[in-house]
């Protein structure tokens, strides 16, 4: 069997690739391989995706060395994950794998208003300059998860796709819990002592200094810089106060026809919806110029910036060695 996890983005899908990766050992003695190949000093398997498109100059090459853990593997199940499968295409991954078994597609899937936000934001803090509606304008087909969907399934049938629902009972789930059931693993043995970083979102307010900060074209590791403010202070970090509770009803209805194609053709299960029903809400509480909290944010944006143009973000030059005297 090989299980192909293909996100989304914003499910919880870097907590879970850590922990697979941190784990890698106890889950072949489980049965479950998690792919080395293609993931070198990295927690998953992006350069596949990569290498579909000719993107970040990953080749196709990558691929070599998968089909051979693949077919050498003697681990009944093999995994590989990465939400960069998401926006490719099935049939071009299924030509690369040249795999003759078994294969099951799991994703993860968010109420739209709530994905869209956050993904949004996740690509200011790696450099996007425009502001959401122009985002959303651009990429129209980003909340579209039935036309994905039903095309893994056209490559791989439709018994193949496991679609889960990343909020349910009024929260969202531990996905590396929840994804552990879906291996078929108990999840107690495998976590303990468990420490993996999140993928976190900005708070509006530190989004507009961020977006602001990439209008300068500056070459920097903008998620380095990022992090670097959000490390001093917890409450820097929000995943969705971008839009009043009108623009997510309208979010909705743009996507209800395909969630509802969705869920008739893939979600079965009677005991609860694949997505929460939406209940009208007001914005959090957003800081003012004149609030501390505000304040303090701009300090510390500050002082990111400052640390960032003093070269403490860049490697530093080894100092040159000088002969002794004879």
């Amino acid at each position: 069997m090989l299980i192909l996890h293909i996100g989304t983005h914003k499910t919880g899908t870097s907590s879970l690739q850590s922990v697979l990766t941190q784990r890698a050992d106890a889950l072949r003695e489980k049965g479950v391989r998690y792919i080395e190949a293609a993931r070198e000093n990295r927690i998953a398997h992006h350069p596949l995706a990569w290498a579909i498109r000719g993107r970040r100059g990953a080749a196709l090459t990558v691929w070599d060395d998968v089909r051979r853990e693949l077919q050498n593997a003697a681990e009944p199940v093999k995994l590989l994950s990465t939400e960069g499968f998401w926006f490719e295409d099935p049939d071009a991954i299924k030509e690369q794998l040249a795999w003759s078994g078994p294969v099951r597609i799991v994703a993860y899937v968010r109420r739209q208003d709530k994905y869209l936000q956050s993904l949004y934001k996740q690509t200011v803090a790696s450099g996007r300059k425009t502001d959401f509606d122009k985002w959303l304008k651009d990429v129209p087909h980003r909340g579209d998860y039935y036309s994905v969907i039903a095309r893994w399934a056209d490559t791989f049938g439709e018994r193949a796709i496991t679609l889960l629902p990343y909020e349910r009972s009024g929260r969202t789930i531990d996905v590396v819990e929840d994804f552990l059931r879906v291996l078929n693993l108990d999840p107690g043995p495998l976590l303990a002592g468990r420490k993996y970083p999140q993928n976190p979102s900005p708070r509006r307010e530190l989004l507009h200094f961020l977006r602001a900060f990439n209008q300068l074209n500056l070459k920097m590791d903008h998620e380095k810089f990022f992090y670097s403010v959000i490390q001093r202070n917890k409450a820097y970090v929000r995943s969705t106060d971008l839009l009043s509770a009108e623009r997510c009803a309208a979010l909705l209805e743009d996507h209800a026809e395909s969630n509802r194609k969705l869920a008739e053709r893939f979600w079965h299960d009677e005991t609860m919806p694949l997505f929460p029903a939406f209940v009208p809400h007001g914005l959090p509480q957003q800081w003012g110029l004149d609030d501390p909290e505000f304040f303090t944010l701009t300090v510390d944006v500050l002082k990111a910036v400052v640390k960032f143009l003093d070269g403490e973000n860049e490697p530093r030059k080894k100092k040159r060695k000088t002969a002794k005297p004879p």
